[in-house]
């Protein structure tokens, strides 16, 4: 396992019907092809719905072509529309694919499917969990993932933020994902909407990286041996936490 590598996250151009922005890309797998040539991480990452999933296999392609591992949004298209985001390997194509737990309102008006699974992939980056766009906003995602041993929590983003106030709350969130969990966390989102971001903290809450209103990418590097003892975990108290999978709210 490699303990210190670099990550770049994208910030680019919107497929046309995804996002409201003032441009958008012509077709975004060439789009992603330019990126990967001037990206010099070991892991491209792109943001939510990035893809629709039938394009899933030319990344694959560019994935081997460039030898670099790809993390990317994508979406089933048609009658029903899930998320997705997907870890692609250089040598084998896509390993692993979390679908997204929380919809939004929006998600549920275009009849998208919820997740049912909360998993973690062990790479050669370390073990890696996705946290899906709306998904930071609930703690026990990040921390299921924390608990099957994530090192490194990646915030695939639909849009940009609307207002200031969103973007104080998101990056917010996204420190406290980090201390909590004592893991990196590392986001990105389209350059659509009036605040587009990049952002990357480390497990102490300390932001590596944080970059608004600019289309292109930043790159962070991640250092797996400065994540210290997870004293969070260690002393969780599971027994008093049952009412969390008690009751079911869902909207009318």
């Amino acid at each position: 396992m490699k303990e210190e590598f670099k990550v770049t996250l994208c910030a680019p151009l919107p497929r046309r019907g995804f996002a409201k922005a003032d441009r958008y890309c012509d077709d975004e797998v060439i789009q992603m092809q330019e990126y990967l040539k001037k990206a010099t991480g070991d892991i491209i990452v792109f943001p939510e719905g990035y893809l629709p999933s039938d394009r899933l296999k030319e990344a694959e392609e560019l994935a081997r072509n460039y030898q670099k591992w790809i993390i990317t949004g994508h979406e089933d298209q048609g009658a029903r529309r899930s998320l997705y985001t997907s870890i692609i390997s250089p040598d084998e194509g896509v390993v692993f694919t979390h679908c997204k737990t929380a919809l939004t309102q929006g998600d549920r008006n275009k009849g998208a499917l919820e997740g049912r699974d909360i998993e973690v992939y062990s790479s050669p980056f370390g073990i890696l969990g996705i946290v899906l766009c709306y998904e930071i906003h609930f703690p026990e995602v990040a921390r299921i993932e924390a608990i099957k041993g994530a090192q490194v929590l990646f915030n695939t983003v639909g849009t940009g933020m609307w207002h200031e106030q969103q973007f104080d709350e998101w990056t917010s969130i996204a420190k406290a994902r980090a201390i909590e969990n004592r893991c990196f966390i590392l986001g990105c989102t389209h350059y659509c909407d009036p605040i587009p971001m990049i952002y990357a903290y480390d497990p102490h809450g300390k932001c590596l990286l944080l970059k608004r209103n600019e289309e292109g990418m930043g790159e962070v590097n991640i250092d797996l041996g400065s994540i210290d003892e997870r004293d969070y975990m260690r002393d969780r108290n599971p027994a008093a936490y049952t009412d969390l999978g008690k009751g079911e709210y869902r909207y009318e």
